[in-house]
């Protein structure tokens, strides 16, 4: 392995133009064993959404690497994956990585063994990233009239977030409702729909359709409680050091960009993707339609100082075992094309 990183940083050396560093990058990859690249980057993804409507942009098409769509529902799925090598790039959300730092053995002390490098959200209002939801027969408006109802989150990510912050803004412990935790947003979300039961932490659109009828109420959203909602890319640290690694990433984040200003343009056509590709109702796939409608956005100072209030809050409330410096979760050297 010292080898061959010796050997991508001369390939990189001798580039001379920053403009080829991507195409020398790739050769470098190219004639490195077969072992240690296989010429694809791997991007793990929590369902089948943002893989299919990536095949139908073509944005990817013309890369001079292979992208390999890898569908893991739950940030638990994307973080094993990632620490094991199975993907290159986990979906997670944004304050996944606060209580993944929070929870390991040493805090992180030796470095990052992952960092966010990009993230987006809509910012449209109707159309919330994250939500407390209530089933409208629990007669529950605000947040104290959770109390006692049967409330069903997942582990890890922005969903367990929305939960925990959602449980603190109404001043309930978990001796005040019946907690339910479930393997993944997308069965605590099933579980909503389907009147299992009362409350649901997670991903708006999951249950955009039951509020639309009336039958569900959103009670917190992840603004209310200042949560940026962002959905992101996690890679890995030793990837972000290697110049041939670092310049794949670049380009991926690039296209991303151009990924979403094709979805805008062409909004005929992503419903279709969500009816024919993704199998959903006419009636969800409309709602998908303008929640998906994301933009890249910044990973910053002032991101970073919103991660710190939130991983503090989680601190205070006994979420997490002890204080972190978010810092570390974050690599604010990505950039993507001005709008």
């Amino acid at each position: 392995m010292r080898h061959l990183r010796s050997a991508f940083a001369a390939c990189i050396a001798r580039l001379g133009r920053p403009a080829a560093l991507l195409a020398g990058a790739l050769a470098c990859l190219a004639g490195a064993p077969a072992q240690a690249t296989d010429g694809k980057l791997k991007v793990g993804y929590q369902d089948s959404t943002l893989p299919e409507l990536a095949r139908a942009s073509g944005v990817f098409d013309d890369a001079p690497y292979g992208v390999e769509w890898v569908v893991l529902p739950g940030p638990a799925a994307q973080l094993s994956a990632a620490y094991s090598r199975a993907i290159d790039l986990a979906h997670l959300g944004d304050t996944s990585l606060i209580i993944e730092q929070a929870k390991s053995p040493d805090g992180w002390a030796q470095g990052a063994p992952l960092q966010i490098i990009t993230g987006w959200r809509n910012t449209d209002a109707r159309y919330p990233r994250i939500v407390t939801a209530a089933r409208t027969r629990t007669g529950a408006r605000t947040p104290a009239d959770l109390k006692g109802l049967v409330w069903g989150f997942n582990f890890g990510g922005l969903n367990y977030v929305q939960y925990l912050l959602a449980r603190r803004s109404a001043g309930l412990s978990t001796s005040d409702i019946e907690p339910v935790q479930f393997g993944d947003g997308n069965a605590a979300a099933a579980a909503f729909n389907a009147d299992h039961v009362d409350v649901y932490s997670g991903v708006g659109a999951l249950v955009g359709e039951a509020v639309e009828k009336g039958q569900a109420r959103v009670v917190l959203t992840s603004d209310d409680l200042d949560i940026p909602g962002l959905g992101v890319f996690a890679a890995r640290g030793e990837a972000i050091a290697d110049p041939a690694r670092r310049a794949v990433l670049q380009d991926f984040v690039g296209r991303l960009h151009r990924y979403f200003a094709w979805y805008a343009a062409n909004l005929d056509q992503v419903e279709r993707v969500y009816v024919d590709k993704v199998k959903q109702s006419p009636a969800r796939a409309r709602y998908y339609v303008e929640f998906g409608k994301g933009r890249l956005r910044p990973i910053d100072a002032d991101l970073i100082r919103r991660e710190q209030k939130i991983a503090d809050a989680l601190l205070e409330a006994g979420a997490i075992p002890r204080k972190v410096d978010v810092t570390p979760e974050f690599n604010t050297t990505f950039s993507a094309p001005a709008d």
